[in-house]
């Protein structure tokens, strides 16, 4: 039998965050066509609700509040195949200038129990990646990796991006390695540790979205070409302008998050993000609600970066899944393919499929002329994202279930 089987995980943290809005491509909970039901079938269609499902189907009447789940062990169902995810590329470039080692709020290194900057940053990182799904890629490059003023960065990877995998694969304790070998020291060379941290993301042949993720305390000191002394700011426009270009271009978004110490940078960073294309809605780069995520006035910077961590991880997951080809002697009937999911507890769902061209909920093609992707939308994007552990499986062979035209 056909049915095309992929597994996703996804950060739970800050749920509600995400569905305020800023996760652009995903709504709210309300007006979701997931349909529910037990892990043996089922109520799963609101009241009134009209489905089209195949007559041979376990369970359904084509119509009604009562139907079941369309699985692989249905009749019409008349082939499998495995699909994946569409990753999401990550490439974080995170500052380890010597101001990282100091006591958030202050300019004086810790001692005596206390918390730098750069423990609670790495503390962070580890915890929000060992939440990213399976298919995130992740790669990492720390700035400035040099004590000299001259040249003022050593561009190296620390981390390669490949994708995280499971739980303790090689990826995610890679990532972990490399975070624990990291350690604070030298200026702000930001220009050139953008740049080159984008053209790893850039340069990457996985498939997805590309993102940057900059982290950095303070403002930039040195130029492109390591310009400056190293302890006042250099002008930022051409890294602004430069990360514009790349979203353009390349397609590469940019967060960015400031944390304490990044006061007097924190209008050049919000036109880094807005020119980035990852701009917090209602924003403006004069601030006070900057379009970047701004720790500099957090009581608590631990809790306020893992929020905005959480907040990105919801923002880079993907609702999109390839489309496995149809084993030999089989064709791909686009009216004949139905998408239930698993949820993390084991009770399964029909997710409905949107013809109506508007995705603010079900799954819809991503092209229904030649379709290579599913796309789950609005409110069941914003479910399966939340619900680590989901399965959810690509049924061929019967007949579509609609969401009801209303």
């Amino acid at each position: 039998m056909l049915s095309s089987t992929f597994r996703r995980t996804s950060s739970v943290a800050l749920v509600a965050l995400i569905a305020t809005g800023l996760v652009a491509a995903c709504g709210g909970s309300d007006g979701s066509n997931v349909s529910g039901g037990g892990s043996n079938g089922g109520p799963n269609v609101g009241a009134g609700a009209q489905v089209n499902l195949d007559p041979n189907a376990t369970g359904a009447t084509g119509s009604g509040t009562n139907e079941q789940p369309i699985t692989p062990q249905d009749a019409c169902a008349d082939g499998t195949g495995t699909a994946d995810a569409i990753p999401a590329v990550v490439q974080m470039v995170v500052d380890t200038s010597g101001s990282m080692d100091w006591v958030p709020g202050t300019e004086m290194r810790a001692r005596n129990g206390q918390m730098s900057k750069w423990d609670i940053t790495s503390a962070a990182l580890k915890d929000a990646v060992a939440k990213l799904p399976a298919s995130v890629a992740v790669g990492l490059n720390f700035y400035p990796n040099t004590n000299n003023d001259m040249p003022c960065i050593n561009n190296r990877i620390a981390l390669q991006i490949g994708l995280l995998g499971a739980a303790n694969s090689t990826q995610r304790r890679n990532f972990n390695r490399a975070v624990d070998a990291a350690g604070p020291q030298g200026g702000t060379p930001t220009h050139a540790a953008y740049r080159f941290g984008e053209a790893a993301v850039a340069d990457s042949m996985l498939a997805g979205q590309k993102f940057v993720l900059l982290i950095t305390d303070g403002i930039p000191t040195r130029t492109l070409e390591c310009m400056g002394d190293g302890k006042n700011a250099v002008d930022s426009a051409p890294l602004i302008a430069e990360v514009g270009d790349d979203l353009a271009k390349n397609g590469v978004k940019t967060f960015v998050i400031g944390s304490p110490g990044s006061e007097d940078a924190r209008t050049d960073l919000s036109k880094m993000a807005t020119a980035g294309g990852t701009a917090t809605p209602g924003c403006s780069d004069n601030g006070p609600n900057y379009c970047h995520l701004d720790m500099t006035t957090a009581p608590d910077f631990a809790a306020a970066l893992a929020a905005g961590l959480a907040q990105i991880a919801g923002q880079i997951g993907t609702c999109e899944f390839t489309i496995p080809p149809p084993p030999p002697g089989k064709s791909l009937d686009v009216g004949r393919v139905n998408v239930n999911y698993t949820h993390g507890d084991g009770t399964q769902s029909t997710i409905l499929h949107d013809g109506s061209g508007t995705c603010s909920s079900g799954w819809k093609y991503d092209s229904d002329a030649n379709p290579t992707k599913i796309v789950l939308c609005g409110a069941d994007c914003d479910t399966v994202k939340a619900d680590q552990g989901a399965k959810v499986d690509v049924i061929f062979g019967c007949q579509t279930a609609d969401v009801p035209v209303k």
